[in-house]
């Protein structure tokens, strides 16, 4: 079986068949969307830079970024909450004296 392939209509062709098509040029409902101001965003690391967003104050606060995350940066930070790190370096060094055995 041969499939043909056709080359698809012009614009101008589709302009009055869909009525999908002829929205496309319309502008979004007034009223209904929330409103973007210019707000600064400052880091816990110190970092700032500039963005749009719906906050009205202008300010955001975040812990992380990009100039301080893991993932950017490729360094990780372990937060040792309640001594589980402690614990479990503990306990690995009791198993490697007994494998040392």
């Amino acid at each position: 079986m041969r499939y043909r392939f056709t080359a698809r209509p012009a614009r101008s062709a589709l302009a009055g068949a869909d009525p999908a098509t002829e929205q496309r040029g319309k502008l979004m409902k007034q009223g209904i969307h929330p409103e973007y101001v210019v707000t600064e965003v400052t880091c816990s690391c110190g970092n700032s830079f500039t963005t749009r967003s719906t906050e009205t104050s202008g300010k955001i606060q975040a812990a992380t970024c990009n100039k301080c995350h893991p993932f950017y940066t490729g360094k990780q930070r372990i937060l040792d909450t309640g001594g589980r790190v402690a614990k479990f370096k503990a306990r690995y060094a009791k198993a490697q004296e007994k494998a040392g055995k």
